[in-house]
């Protein structure tokens, strides 16, 4: 088989994550980002590389299912099993996390129904992302990309999808205390547009336990 060449041309590092740096770059001409799982040292070099190359391959499939699906992500350009690496369209834009201070709410309530509905749009074709915060979403000011796919899996369950609501109410209170409260319906509501009403009172229902679970804990290992 003849040997495809590619042009690949790796540029800037942008980020550094817990487990891949990020760089901006050009594929075939088109900017992209490149996202290379790095070694770590800590971990047995041959466990280390399974899972970096079981990381990138669940990824990349995920990012593809997404898209198969008509829902907003990065378009995968290539990835590279060898060299734990993932090329993806660069999406010009601001995280949401960024861009929605001082929105006004009926701009606010815009983005969060759409929030909601993109989160069911996976939880209906059993995506979990597992990591959907206000900073993994990117605001193009005409649509809401959904980015970083790495934590990432198949999964029906109702704890899984209620798991996801939790992270994106909690990276709001985080950074966007004073607006959670005018939210929280609004994605909601745009959840219920897409599976159903009552499959979205059940995940807010879950999410509710899920917190007073995680409340138990922090206050058992206070009397401890």
């Amino acid at each position: 088989m003849a040997k495809i060449d590619l042009e690949i041309n790796i540029g800037k590092l942008i980020s550094k994550g817990a487990e891949a740096n990020i760089y901006i770059g050009k594929f075939l001409g088109y900017k992209a980002i490149f996202k290379k799982r790095v070694p770590k040292l800590y971990r047995n070099p041959k466990f280390d590389l399974n899972l970096r190359v079981r990381r990138t391959i669940n990824e990349a499939k995920m990012l593809h299912y997404a898209r198969r699906e008509g829902i907003p992500v990065p378009t995968l350009f290539y990835f590279d099993i060898k060299e734990t690496l993932i090329v993806m369209e660069f999406i010009e834009g601001s995280l949401l996390s960024l861009s929605i201070k001082d929105l006004p709410i009926n701009i606010l309530k815009e983005i969060f129904l759409k929030t909601g509905e993109i989160m069911a749009k996976l939880h209906l074709n059993q995506i979990v992302h597992g990591d959907f915060t206000t900073s993994n979403i990117i605001n193009t000011g005409k649509e809401l990309i959904v980015i970083d796919f790495g934590l990432s899996k198949k999964s029906p369950e109702l704890e899984e999808h209620a798991i996801d609501m939790h992270l994106l109410l909690r990276s709001l209170e985080s950074t966007h205390y004073n607006i959670v409260d005018y939210v929280r319906d609004y994605i909601i509501e745009g959840y219920g547009n897409i599976i159903s009403v009552n499959y979205s009172k059940k995940v807010y229902e879950r999410m509710l336990e899920i917190r007073r679970r995680g409340r138990y804990v922090k206050e058992r290992r206070k009397k401890v």
